[in-house]
């Protein structure tokens, strides 16, 4: 609960370099603090070894929570925690991020007072800019460089809780009976996703249209679990598949899950699910056939955070050309296709393509697999062509890049 408590007092500080190194300090030790507590009190449980033995093992490959080891150290024994106040700027045209780079800012820098400096810059240069620019101001520590840290303590308190609930299991307690604190949110009740905060960095993005000068933000929506919305889906979609944790063999699944959508509504609306172990976040997306496509999906990987997650499954709707023309994929003649469902996605701008659903799924060693399924829309319902199934990496599309920079360079496919 004091964790809690500080990961809020940090957000709440963040263009106050003194205050949000204190929080920042705080959590950190409380984070530690917590397992400190349960190692003393171990003998508790004849168990002890084998749920928290499973739990260190865990945390020692999480580069996160290793780190906030060394940086209770640092902060206690040795010096107070460095960080760095920067800003990241990127260029995004056509589909793909053209240019990004980062500078050292001072702290009280807001973001939108950085992004007023670009604005201007371009509005006295004359020359007719396109693009969109997204500019990110974020508290970095120089041996934690690919995280922001509230993520980073987000990450902490996620394995926090995680090992508390286990103790509690282990005691055979539902819940600690600790009374709330003076901010609702706050109590013994364990969520260790932290819905209270925001999706996203603490100071959201910034995104300025170099065309127009017009700046907005992005906008994040959680949607809860509802069981009675799901048994409505049962109805609607029938029993879904069953999938594996791992996401090259959970890619076949995904296709048949986008196929029952389809067939029920007839679309298969974009999705990215993000995957570790047995856990899976889901996010849904929607691209225009102009839009920026890897400024969406870069902003989708900031929304998880430090989460550690090493493999991602995407499945949408796309175009598919083959020679000889429109129907060529699926064995129908053109004339007896019908138009494509324009609601959620675009008409097909270059001619004589087919329709096709796509699954991609990516995992942190390297491997990929794609599968493209084309299909047409007649009078008697969905028609089927030849299945493609692509394990070479080839077939990956650029706008996905941000999910494999999240991993080791030798972990990316060759993107086509």
């Amino acid at each position: 609960m004091d964790l809690h408590e500080d990961i809020h007092r940090a957000v709440e500080s963040y263009v106050d370099p003194y205050e949000f190194r204190r929080w920042l300090n705080s959590a950190i030790q409380n984070s530690r603090g917590v397992t400190f507590l349960l190692q003393k009190q171990k003998s508790k449980w004849d168990d002890f070894n084998t749920w928290y033995g499973e739990w260190q093992d865990a945390a020692r490959k999480n580069s996160v929570l290793t780190w906030g080891v060394t940086a209770r150290n640092r902060v206690v024994k040795e010096e107070d925690l460095r960080t760095l106040s920067e800003a990241r700027i990127s260029v995004y045209h056509g589909q793909l991020k053209r240019i990004e780079d980062v500078f050292v800012v001072p702290p009280e820098y807001t973001v939108e007072m950085i992004t007023s400096v670009f604005a201007g810059a371009a509005a006295k240069s004359g020359r007719k800019r396109r693009g969109i620019l997204r500019v990110q101001r974020r508290w970095v520590d120089d041996q934690l460089p690919d995280y922001e840290l509230v993520s980073a303590l987000r990450e902490m308190y996620r394995a926090v809780a995680e090992v508390v609930r286990s103790a509690h299991l282990a005691t055979g307690v539902e819940e600690c009976e600790l009374p709330p604190f003076s901010r609702a949110c706050i109590s013994s009740e364990i969520k260790s996703g932290l819905p209270c905060l925001p999706i996203g960095d603490p100071m959201p993005s910034m995104l300025l249209d170099l065309e127009t000068g017009e700046s907005t933000s992005f906008k994040y929506m959680r949607i809860e679990r509802d069981d009675d919305l799901a048994r409505v889906g049962l109805g609607r979609y029938g029993t879904p598949p069953k999938f594996t944790t791992d996401p090259i063999d959970h890619a076949h699944a995904r296709l048949e899950l986008s196929k029952q959508f389809l067939e029920a509504d007839g679309y298969a609306g974009p999705m990215l699910a993000l995957i570790k172990g047995t856990a899976m976040r889901m996010y849904g997306l929607s691209f225009d056939d102009e839009e920026q496509r890897e400024l969406k999906v870069a902003a989708t990987v900031d929304g998880a955070g430090a989460w550690p997650f090493d493999g991602a499954v995407y499945s949408s709707e796309t175009w598919i050309a083959f020679p000889g023309g429109r129907g060529v994929a699926v064995g129908v003649s053109p004339e007896e296709l019908l138009e494509s469902n324009s609601e959620f996605f675009g008409p097909d701008t270059k001619g004589d393509r087919d329709e096709a659903l796509i699954v991609i799924a990516l995992t942190a060693e390297g491997r990929s697999r794609c599968l493209i399924q084309p299909f047409g829309r007649t009078d008697g319902g969905i028609v089927y062509g030849e299945l493609i199934d692509d394990y070479s990496g080839s077939m990956i599309p650029s706008f996905l890049s941000p999910i494999w920079r999240t991993w080791p360079r030798q972990s990316a496919p060759s993107p086509g």
